[in-house]
């Protein structure tokens, strides 16, 4: 028996269940159409992609098929100035800190998920403008195999990897997520 759309539901249904794990089903509500076709799996994939970040800037170019997308967010500029505060505490280098290369090898098990798909991870530890620190993806058109429900999935995956991470991060630096100095009830008592 075989059900029409399966592999599009099933998709919907885990990507819904992990946002609303994540406090974050308004995405849902904000990206998914109320009725299931095989077009509107695609363009509620495609809006989500668009909402999941803050900042998501997306250009195709026309000449080598190449859709260009761009993705920041507090978690992803955030995660690196902790990470850089991490390396500077314990006189890291950026290139041999182990937070930054967490970042990179989670993106790339994350997106190792097609041949027509690239990326590149680009973090700064001390930011000189807003979403400074991103994500971009190079998503090839020519072949068209990419499943965006899987692509939605792993950049949920990352986000939430950021975020846990910048929690971690700031329980270590003892900061709280805005970059503050934790008070010492005792220090203050004194």
């Amino acid at each position: 028996m075989a059900i029409d759309n399966f592999t599009e539901v099933f998709n919907m249904v885990c990507i819904a269940k992990k946002l609303h794990d994540m406090d974050k089903y308004e995405l849902v509500e904000n990206s998914f159409y109320d009725t299931l076709e095989y077009d509107t799996y695609f363009e509620s994939m495609y809006n989500l992609i668009g909402n999941l970040f803050e900042y998501h800037d997306c250009n195709y170019y026309e000449s080598q098929y190449v859709d260009v997308q761009i993705f920041s967010d507090p978690v992803i500029v955030d995660f690196y100035v902790l990470a850089g505060k991490y390396g500077r505490r314990n006189n890291i280098k950026d290139e041999n800190n182990p937070y930054i290369k967490a970042a990179e090898n989670e993106a790339h098990d994350n997106l190792y998920i097609s041949h027509c798909l690239g990326w590149r991870l680009v973090g700064h530890t001390e930011p000189k403008r807003p979403y400074h620190s991103r994500l971009g993806l190079f998503i090839s058109q020519e072949c068209g195999c990419l499943d965006l429900g899987v692509l939605a999935y792993a950049l949920i995956e990352i986000y939430e990897w950021f975020s846990d991470k910048c929690v971690e991060l700031s329980n270590i630096l003892g900061e709280d997520a805005s970059g503050q100095l934790i008070m010492d009830i005792g220090a203050m008592a004194a």
